[in-house]
């Protein structure tokens, strides 16, 4: 017997103002608690077992920027001995995440996308798009970095959908943790501070 093909998402009828809220609540708050679990303990096999909260044992530090009404935030990411440069759009239903690695030329794109090939392919595994490029900073010309960008397609109910939040909140951990640890295996310098760069 023939069954009813499925009916599309319909996004829910969210007022400007509450779509606007939702994204400031997401960028601000949730993401920036997530991102502090980049680094953590983890309790050794055979220690006593006891229970162990994330808050408690979480080592990464996160520092955010950010204009109230708009649809974008920056994280600087201290964790495993380095600092990662992340920004995030949100777009309702349209994702953005763009890691920043400051560079020096000749260096660019091409040098550095090889090293992290096997992070890519795993990051396009959960639904990302993953592409690289070149870029320079308006206000500090003489600053270079390779930017590596991240696009993904979010559900249309995804602004008050809970489990859609936690999907991408935890996605986005896993993908940020690592990109940070591929790049400290193939030596890949991240940190716009110690480069000297003005952020």
């Amino acid at each position: 017997m023939l069954q009813p093909a499925p009916q599309p998402a319909i996004s829910p009828d969210l007022s400007l103002d509450a779509a606007q809220r939702e994204t400031e609540e997401f960028l601000t708050v949730q993401m920036p608690s997530i991102l502090s679990s980049v680094e953590y303990d983890m309790p050794r096999f055979g220690e006593e077992a006891r229970p162990t909260k994330l808050a408690h044992v979480t080592r990464a530090r996160v520092e955010t920027r950010h204009v109230t009404g708009t649809s974008d935030a920056a994280y600087l990411i201290h964790a495993f001995g380095e600092d990662l440069l992340m920004k995030m759009q949100l777009n309702v239903r349209r994702f953005v995440v763009v890691y920043s690695i400051p560079v020096v030329k000749p260096i660019g794109s091409s040098t550095v996308a090889p090293h992290f090939e096997r992070w890519a392919t795993g990051a396009g595994h959960a639904g990302w798009m993953i592409g690289w490029r070149d870029a320079a900073s308006p206000t500090e010309p003489d600053q270079n970095w390779v930017e590596t960008y991240c696009y993904a397609n979010l559900e249309p109910d995804f602004l008050v959908n809970d489990l859609h939040k936690l999907y991408w909140r935890t996605d986005t951990l896993q993908m940020t943790r690592y990109f940070m640890l591929e790049a400290i295996r193939a030596n890949v310098p991240l940190s716009p501070l110690r480069a000297g760069y003005r952020i």
